[in-house]
């Protein structure tokens, strides 16, 4: 892949990305795909990294409701990317981030992600990103063409500019000469500069994630939600590698000389069919009974697994998540207070991520509803509804039934009720009650 200084000399920019960012974010993906660089055949991944990034996007999502409003032709549009949200998610938050680029092709709005190892930030402000480059490489016989996408809003006046140039080379890890689109097929309609009037935002929203940069304070890039447990991984990776060491080094085994057993033609001992794994034969002569002796040792499990569970628990605790998400729920503590305060820890870094969600998600409907009306596909502003459920905290089975009891009891309203269960107001949950006929039809 190219690097950052080969972009800032071909575009004349300063491209926000320090070393050790870049190798910060490499090391959460080799972590996400489960391949760090201490896995190998004897140390395997227990694949922790991938688990917590799935487990956040799941709790972020599990009872969202999300969708565009007042406009139905960006509505429909926004459901592909309500689909892929889940993927969006997860893999932002393994990486720290990551940007999602609609763009309009034949009447309809499609959606780039783009991950923290596969762009360049040049420009922020208040927390945003402002201007990026975004590369792409294709491969055509010999030649590797890469083209770089220059996207930069000028906040004083709201001009948004996109300019993009391509580049001939006979390897992915360089630039080399610039060329002309028309060499690649697939480039060939692409305009060297466009210009567009009136962006109040970037044609691009940056989901970050809501923790500070500790890797590097000045970067606007976001980091991972594991990054605070990159050596707690190593070690629950290394400490499985010991228990599976116990098991097979404790496997029981019978130690045997030779000379008990027949031997076949080319002299080598004959060993029970089947059972040839539990034999281990000695070829040591002996003068009285032959030997023979069981190999049997206890096996340490309770110990080992005990470590095991003490990682995975700091882990929890780095991450931001309950106890008992990764390690045995059986061994957590249960007093209400610790319950609440692992829930709670829990709670707490979901709604910051939901909140960085939202704020992505309303940038992304400003985008939708700008090209919208650039190729006039709609004339209507959409709007997002987004609303977040709390199971985290609580539990929903529970709070249902709670609230169910209070109706009963004549304490809340059938209309609060039912606007708390569907997320709506109380005028639409009023339509929801069945209306009830005069007993004998008014009599």
């Amino acid at each position: 892949m190219i690097s950052s200084d080969m972009v800032s000399s071909a575009l004349g920019v300063k491209v926000i990305k320090s070393s050790e960012m870049e190798n910060a974010v490499r090391e959460w993906n080799e972590l996400y795909r489960n391949s760090a660089v201490w896995n190998d055949s004897r140390v395997i991944s227990l694949c922790l990294s991938s688990a917590i990034s799935r487990e956040f996007s799941r709790l972020v999502l599990s009872e969202s409701d999300i969708y565009a409003d007042n406009d139905n032709y960006i509505n429909e549009q926004f459901k592909t990317l309500k689909s892929e949200l889940p993927i969006i998610t997860e893999k932002a938050c393994a990486l720290g981030g990551i940007i999602v680029k609609p763009y309009i092709s034949n009447g309809k709005i499609y959606l780039d992600t783009i991950t923290p190892d596969c762009f360049f930030p040049v420009d922020f402000s208040e927390n945003m990103i402002t201007s990026a480059v975004f590369p792409e490489q294709l491969v055509i016989g010999k030649n590797c063409y890469t083209r770089l996408e220059f996207h930069r809003l000028n906040p004083k006046n709201n001009q948004y500019t996109v300019e993009n140039k391509c580049y001939r080379s006979s390897s992915k890890n360089s630039l080399g000469s610039a060329c002309s689109f028309s060499e690649v097929p697939q480039w060939a309609d692409m305009k060297d500069y466009t210009v567009l009037e009136n962006s109040e935002k970037p044609l691009f929203a940056y989901f970050k994630m809501p923790f500070a940069n500790i890797v590097d304070p000045e970067n606007p890039l976001g980091i991972s939600v594991y990054e605070n447990a990159v050596d707690l991984i190593r070690q629950a990776d290394t400490h499985w590698e010991r228990i599976l060491w116990e098991f097979e080094s404790s496997e029981r085994a019978i130690d045997a000389t030779e000379d008990i057993f027949r031997y076949n033609q080319n002299g080598k001992p004959i060993l029970p069919k089947g059972r040839e794994r539990m034999f281990r034969t000695y070829d040591i002569q002996t003068t009285g009974t032959p030997f023979i002796e069981t190999f049997s040792p206890e096996i340490r499990d309770t110990s080992l697994f005990n470590g095991l569970n003490r990682i995975l628990q700091r882990i929890e605790f780095n991450c931001g998540l309950a106890y008992g998400t990764l390690s045995d729920p059986q061994t957590v503590e249960k007093t209400a207070e610790e319950i609440k305060t692992s829930k709670q820890r829990s709670y707490t870094t979901v709604s910051a991520i939901q909140r960085s969600l939202e704020y992505s998600l309303e940038h992304l409907i400003y985008i939708y509803n700008f090209y919208a009306k650039y190729f006039r596909l709609s004339v209507s502003d959409a709007v997002l509804n987004c609303t977040w459920g709390d199971s985290v905290l609580e539990d929903t089975e529970k709070e249902f039934q709670r609230r169910l009891q209070m109706v009963t009891a004549g304490l809340l309203t059938k209309e609060k009720f039912i606007a708390w269960y569907f997320h709506c107001s109380e005028e639409k949950a009023s339509e929801y009650i069945p209306q009830t006929d005069s007993l004998f039809g008014g009599a």
